[in-house]
C-alpha cells in the first residue's frame, strides 16, 4: 500500500506539482482495492492477491538487490527494519480491503499516529509534547466513534480491521526505521520491500490458512486467471501511486507529505461508498474526521520537529565556522 517516504526530506521553493505529484498518488492508493478484488474473483485468494502483487515485482528486482547490496555494507540492518514491515503492512492492507469494508480498513489503518508516538517513547525515549498527546486523544475518540457503539469495546471488530490496524502499525515501525537510519535510500528501501512481499506473503498465507480464514493453495489455472488483473493492478495502480508518492514526498516536507496523504482517506471511503456501495453513517464521518486530524496533528508536530532541528544543526555549523 504504501512507498518509504524520505522523511528527513526539506521543503522545496516549488510545492504546487509535488503537492499535486502526493494528493495525485493517493487516487491511485485509495482505489487499488479495485483491482485486488478482480484478483480475487478470477480465483485467487484474498490472502495471496497482495503477494501477487507486491512479489511479482521482486522477480525483476532482486538482482538489482544483490547488485547493490555489497555497496550498502553497514545499512542491511536498517533495510530490512524498514522494508520488511512495509512489505508486511502491504499485504495485510491488501488482504483487509478485499476481505472487509474499505472504508472502515482504511480508518484503522489511519490510526497510525499512536503507534509512531508511542514507538518513539519506547524506543528513542522521544518526549511526548502536548500536540502529541492531542493526536492521541483525537485517534482515539475517532476509534470510540467508529467501534464504541451499542455498550461494545473500541476495538475493531473483525479480522480484517485488525488487519488494518495491524498495517498501521507496520507502517509506524517502518518510518520509526527510516528515521533510525536516515542515510539508507529510498529506492534501496522500495526494493526491499517488494523482495520482502513474497516470502513474507506466503508466511501470512499459510497462518492465516491455518486460523481464521481456512483455504487451500490455488491451482495453477486460478494463478493464471489472476495473472493479468496482477499485472493491470501493478501497472495502474502500484507503479503510478509509488513514482507520484516517491517524487512528491522527496520535494516537501515531511509535515505537509503526510498531510496530502491524508487524502486517502477520503478516496478510499469515498469509493467504497460511490463503487462498493458501502454505508456511509454519520458515526464514520465523524469518526474518520477525527482520525484525520489526528494525523494532522502528528504531521504539524513533524515539522516542527524537523525545522528545529535544522536551525539547531545551522546554528552549530554557524559556530564552528566562527
Amino acid at each position: 500500500m504504501k512507498a518509504a517516504h524520505n522523511i528527513a526530506a526539506p521543503a522545496g521553493n516549488g510545492v504546487l506539482l509535488p503537492s499535486l505529484a502526493m494528493v495525485g498518488s493517493t487516487l491511485f492508493w485509495g482505489t487499488m482495492w479495485i483491482g485486488l478484488r478482480e484478483i480475487d474473483a478470477a480465483g485467487m485468494p484474498a490472502t495471496l492477491g497482495g503477494t501477487m502483487v507486491y512479489g511479482l515485482p521482486a522477480i525483476v528486482l532482486l538482482p538489482v538487490l544483490l547488485w547493490r547490496w555489497r555497496g550498502l555494507k553497514g545499512q542491511h540492518k536498517g533495510l530490512l527494519l524498514c522494508g520488511a514491515p512495509l512489505a508486511l503492512c502491504n499485504i495485510l492492507f491488501a488482504m483487509a480491503v478485499v476481505t472487509g469494508e474499505i472504508g472502515m480498513v482504511v480508518l484503522m489503518f489511519y490510526l497510525s499516529p499512536i503507534w509512531s508516538t508511542v514507538l518513539e517513547r519506547i524506543l528513542l525515549r522521544v518526549h511526548i509534547s502536548p500536540l502529541r498527546w492531542a493526536g492521541i486523544a483525537l485517534a482515539i475518540a475517532g476509534l470510540l466513534v467508529l467501534q464504541g457503539g451499542n455498550g461494545r469495546l473500541p476495538l475493531p471488530s473483525n479480522a480484517s480491521e485488525w488487519m488494518g490496524l495491524v498495517a498501521g502499525l507496520c507502517w509506524a515501525v517502518a518510518l520509526l526505521a527510516a528515521r533510525m537510519w536516515p542515510q539508507v535510500s529510498v529506492f534501496d528501501k522500495s526494493i526491499v520491500q517488494f523482495v520482502c512481499a513474497l516470502p513474507i506473503g506466503i508466511a501470512v498465507f499459510l497462518l492465516v490458512s491455518a486460523t481464521f480464514l481456512p483455504g487451500e493453495w490455488p491451482e495453477p489455472v486460478s494463478f493464471f486467471n489472476a495473472l493479468p488483473w496482477a499485472a493491470i493492478t501493478i501497472c495502474l495502480w502500484v507503479i503510478p501511486s509509488l513514482l507520484l508518492s516517491l517524487w512528491g514526498a522527496a520535494r516537501l516536507s515531511p509535515g505537509r507529505a503526510n498531510i496530502l496523504m491524508m487524502f486517502e482517506v477520503v478516496v478510499g471511503v469515498g469509493s467504497g461508498a460511490l463503487l462498493a456501495g458501502e454505508a456511509l453513517g454519520w458515526s464514520k464521518v465523524l469518526g474518520g474526521v477525527l482520525i484525520i486530524s489526528a494525523s494532522v496533528l502528528e504531521s504539524w508536530q513533524a515539522t516542527r520537529e524537523a525545522r528545529a532541528a535544522h536551525k539547531t544543526g545551522a546554528a552549530g555549523r554557524k559556530g564552528a565556522t566562527t
